[in-house]
């Protein structure tokens, strides 16, 4: 495939697609009972302060209070965390991480420091500073809450 024949508006906008896919593809085989976007939930979770809501997270992460909400009851169904009714607020469930993906990236960690080492491999710091900084504003052009 020439990637060149595009402008670079469509050859970015296609990129995500793949590198995305390639990526869950590759992460979806390395745990056994959470999915790439469940795991990336996790991560998502330990951005927060104070435990976040269901609303809140699916806010961060893009994805709808019904998705946020059924990866969070597989997630709790395995361990990874608890979902409990906000003291304050009867009406939020809040999420809570147990400790579980912690112990499992201190286990792996040298097979994500591989992972991130291939990933980023002959791309200078400028490079990613630059494409970081890209995909912010267009995440803020989508919506997004990140700043």
């Amino acid at each position: 495939m020439n990637i060149n024949s595009v402008n670079e508006e469509y050859g970015i906008y296609g990129m995500l697609f793949s590198l995305s896919n390639r990526i869950q593809t590759i992460g979806d085989k390395e745990f056994e009972d959470i999915t790439m976007k469940q795991h990336f939930m996790m991560i998502a979770l330990g951005m927060f302060k104070q435990p976040p809501t269901l609303k809140e997270m699916g806010d961060l992460i893009g994805c709808s209070y019904q998705n946020v909400k059924r990866m969070a009851e597989h997630l709790q169904k395995n361990h990874y965390l608890n979902i409990v009714q906000d003291s304050a607020d009867k009406r939020k469930l809040l999420l809570i991480s147990t400790g579980k993906l912690e112990k499992i990236a201190d286990i792996q960690k040298e097979k994500t420091i591989e992972f991130m080492s291939k990933l980023y491999k002959n791309i200078s710091q400028e490079d990613l500073k630059t494409t970081l900084n890209t995909l912010i504003k267009m995440d803020k052009n989508m919506g997004g809450i990140i700043e």
